[in-house]
């Protein structure tokens, strides 16, 4: 990403944002902000308890607005952390949800409603490189083989155990069907090790992680994702924007993103027997279809990256604005964040 940024002449600064306030990346992080006088300081969490000494860096190195997306429903357990989300809060301007069953989760978490907005997340469409033909030859598949591919982090909230579960039921129906696993994570050697003493790794290959998910796709005839919690899955997002079925969880984010019997399947989390139906009447090549090309437009209507984009820049604008406003109350003046 970082590489990326900078072939675009955006100017990047790497840091392991993880530390406490004294920490050398978070002192780097500070006199960086304070110098260029950046403006806007958007830090993107991926659970709640992620971030939050970076947030108060920026409100010390004076940044006027501070923008935090969480990328996922609220799930914090520990009362520590909790306390500690809530602080992180109180110097946050505004906190973007992606999907609106994760605004709804930090509202009931107690998160203030006004400083609350939803931004669905977007995609650009994935370009394949590679042919189906030519991906299938590549990993050994045959040509007519029915392909589900996952691509999500080998971790407890992705599922892999449960769909495990269903692959037994899915080729008692369909011996010729495959599973392409990709991604890693600490949950990755277990799952393989399952995998093998089940007698299945013929049919689920775990491909570890990727650069070529697009060519994936394109070889793929349908995209599962059996999680037990989501914000708005991009994974499952670039999977309907290539036309693929999707059999997923009814969970927050899954169930924004698809439609149950339209682009695909919802069905109940940790539930093997129900993926597996789900996942043989979307292997129907006619239905299969149908779905996909339903899931293609809706993701083209709803999920552009584009749209994400004016609505992140309008809350910018609407919160920069708000934080340069000449405020006459004295006792605001000096107040900021030193801790």
């Amino acid at each position: 990403l970082l590489a990326r940024a900078d072939a675009l002449g955006i100017e990047t600064l790497p840091l392991d944002g993880r530390g406490h306030r004294d920490d050398p990346d978070i002192r780097r992080l500070r006199a960086w902000l304070s110098e260029r006088r950046i403006e806007i300081f958007h830090m993107h969490a991926g659970t709640g308890w992620e971030g939050h000494t970076a947030t108060f860096a920026a409100r010390e190195a004076g940044v006027p607005a501070v923008i935090r997306t969480e990328h996922l429903p609220d799930v914090i357990a520990d009362p520590e952390e909790r306390r500690s989300h809530r602080r992180m809060l109180a110097h946050v301007d505004r906190l973007i949800c992606v999907s609106a069953g994760a605004q709804t989760s930090l509202l009931a978490a107690g998160a203030p409603d006004a400083k609350l907005a939803l931004v669905r997340n977007g995609i650009v469409p994935p370009a394949p490189r590679a042919t189906r033909d030519v991906v299938r030859r590549r990993l050994g598949i045959p040509p007519a083989a029915p392909v589900a591919l996952t691509v999500a982090r080998f971790t407890e909230q992705k599922g892999h155990a449960d769909l495990l579960d269903a692959v037994p039921a899915i080729l008692a129906r369909e011996p010729r069907a495959r599973f392409l696993w990709v991604g890693d994570g600490p949950l990755r050697p277990e799952m393989t090790r399952r995998i093998r003493d089940r007698g299945l790794a013929h049919a689920v290959l775990t491909l570890g992680q990727r650069d070529d998910v697009p060519d994936l796709l394109a070889a793929s005839d349908l995209f599962v994702l059996p999680s037990l919690f989501e914000g708005l899955p991009i994974a499952l997002l670039e999977a309907m924007a290539v036309g693929l079925p999707v059999v997923a969880t009814r969970v927050c984010g899954n169930e924004e993103a698809t439609r149950d019997g339209v682009t695909g399947r919802l069905v109940p989390p940790r539930d093997p027997a129900a993926l597996a139906a789900a996942a043989l009447e979307a292997f129907d090549p006619k239905q299969g279809a149908a779905w996909g090309q339903a899931g293609r437009a809706l993701c083209a209507r709803s999920f552009d990256a584009r749209r994400m984009a004016r609505e992140t820049a309008a809350i910018y604008e609407q919160v920069l604005g708000s934080a340069l406003t000449p405020n006459p109350s004295p006792a605001a003046v000096g107040e900021g964040v030193r801790g």
